[in-house]
C-alpha cells in the first residue's frame, strides 16, 4: 500500500502544465503569478479588451473608432437647409398662384338683381346700387383690414375719390371683415383719412354674387349697371389702368394727370 503511493508520488505530477491548483491559465498558458493585474482575455481573438476605447467613450466595437468623430453632427444645418427650401417653394407657388389668379377683364354683364339690394353703410344707413347709379358710374372695391395689397390700392382709390367725384363717379369700397372687427375698420379708415363711401359685407353675400373671390376685386359699373370692366388683386401700377378705365367711362378726352 505504501509502494502504491510512493510510486504515485515519484511519477510525473498531472498538475505540472494544466491543473489550475499550481496557478496556470490553461487558456493562454501564463502563469497567474507572473503578473498583478487581473487580465480579461477575449475568448474571440483573445485580445486584451483593457488595450481599446470602451464603449462609454463612444468607441465602435466594429472598429474601435470615435463615431462621433468621423460623423460630425449638422442636424441643425440640414434642418435650416430644409425650412429654407420649404419657404422657396412656398413662395413660387404663391406667385404662379397669384399670376394665375390676377385679371383683367372687360366683361358684358350685368348686376341683374342686385340694383335694390339693401347695402349697410358704415355709420348706420343703408342703400343701394340703384341710387348710387342714377348719380353716375360706381367703382365697387372689395377688401378687407388683413390684406396688404387692398390698402395699398385704397391710397389710390382715395385720389380718385377727390378727383372724379364732381364728374358723378361714386366709389364704394365693400368690406369683408367679420363683425368683430367694426371697430378695427374704423381705425384703419380713420389712420388713411379716407373719405369715400365704405359698405360692409361680412358674411361675403355681395363677393359671392359678384364673383369677387380675390381681394382686393375692383368692379367698374355704368349708369345702366353694366359691369365695364373687373380686375382681381393689385401690384403696383395697377392704378394707372384702373384711372384710365374711369376716364374712358366718364368720357374724358384728356387723360388726367397722375400723383404719386
Amino acid at each position: 500500500m505504501t509502494q502504491d503511493w510512493n510510486e504515485r508520488r515519484d511519477k510525473a505530477d498531472r498538475r505540472d502544465s494544466d491543473d489550475r491548483r499550481e496557478g496556470i491559465d490553461r487558456r493562454a498558458g501564463i502563469t497567474r503569478r507572473e503578473t498583478n493585474d487581473p487580465v480579461e482575455i477575449d475568448n474571440r481573438n483573445g485580445l486584451d479588451r483593457r488595450k481599446g476605447p470602451t464603449r462609454r467613450k463612444g468607441a465602435d466595437p466594429r472598429g474601435g473608432l470615435d463615431r462621433r468623430l468621423l460623423v460630425p453632427r449638422n442636424d441643425k444645418k440640414i434642418g435650416k437647409v430644409i425650412l429654407g427650401g420649404i419657404i422657396m417653394a412656398t413662395l413660387a407657388l404663391s406667385l404662379i398662384y397669384y399670376e394665375k389668379n390676377i385679371s383683367t377683364e372687360p366683361l358684358s354683364g350685368t348686376i341683374g338683381g342686385m340694383e335694390t339690394q339693401q347695402i349697410k353703410i358704415l355709420g348706420g344707413k343703408n342703400t343701394n346700387l340703384k341710387t348710387l347709379l342714377a348719380e353716375g358710374p360706381v367703382l365697387l372695391d372689395f377688401w378687407a383690414t388683413w390684406c396688404s395689397p387692398c390698402l395699398k390700392e385704397m391710397v389710390h382709390l382715395q385720389r380718385f375719390h377727390e378727383k372724379y367725384q364732381g364728374y358723378g363717379l361714386t366709389i364704394l369700397t365693400v368690406n369683408q371683415d367679420s363683425p368683430k372687427s367694426i371697430s378695427k375698420v374704423r381705425s384703419v379708415l380713420k389712420s388713411k383719412k379716407f373719405s369715400f363711401m365704405v359698405a360692409l359685407d361680412p358674411n361675403g353675400k355681395i363677393a359671392k354674387r359678384l364673383n369677387a373671390k380675390l381681394m382686393p376685386t375692383t368692379i367698374l359699373l355704368d349708369m345702366d349697371g353694366v359691369i365695364r370692366w373687373m380686375h382681381q388683386g393689385y401690384l403696383p401700377g395697377d392704378e394707372i389702368e384702373i384711372e384710365s378705365r374711369i376716364q374712358a367711362l366718364l368720357g374724358l378726352q384728356e387723360p388726367a394727370s397722375l400723383t404719386s
